[in-house]
């Protein structure tokens, strides 16, 4: 097994905002749970700006696009996220995590066919965890077949 990247490790908050866990308030800093929504969304949408911006400069830095795509999904631009993770797979194209989380936000789009291609993709990686492929299977199980 190839060693980790570095950046894999913000990769489990992006996993959690997938699946509903960090994308409720309580996941904030304490400090926007204090403010109002309007100056959270606020404060989250400049956050958006900065880390989009930064992916213009950095377009190949897995961290950078992590990143991005996990501010992107906190305010709901969840295609600007499948572009950020889509980007990840030009680095490295066998990551089943990347393609579980690209197929899980495929599957919230409601385009199931991407969402299922993903999904397969990473539940017959021979990377992928047991958590992974159990994951991509339930999710599966989810797509109505045409």
């Amino acid at each position: 097994m190839t060693p980790k990247a570095p950046w894999r490790a913000g990769f489990l908050s992006i996993v959690l905002l997938l699946v509903g866990i960090g994308a409720s308030a309580q996941s904030l800093p304490a400090q926007s749970q204090l403010q109002s929504p309007v100056a959270a969304t606020d404060a989250m949408r400049a956050l958006y700006d900065v880390a989009f911006q930064e992916t213009l400069r950095k377009p190949a830095d897995p961290a950078t696009l992590v990143g991005f795509a996990e501010i992107a999904i906190r305010v709901g631009d969840l295609e600007g996220a499948i572009s950020a993770l889509d980007r990840l797979l030009l680095i490295d194209g066998d990551q089943p995590d990347v393609k579980l989380e690209l197929g899980v936000l495929y599957f919230r789009l409601g385009s199931f066919e991407a969402a299922r291609n993903y999904l397969e993709e990473a539940r017959t990686s021979g990377r992928a965890s047991a958590a992974v492929k159990d994951r991509a299977a339930a999710f599966i199980k989810e797509i109505k077949r045409p």
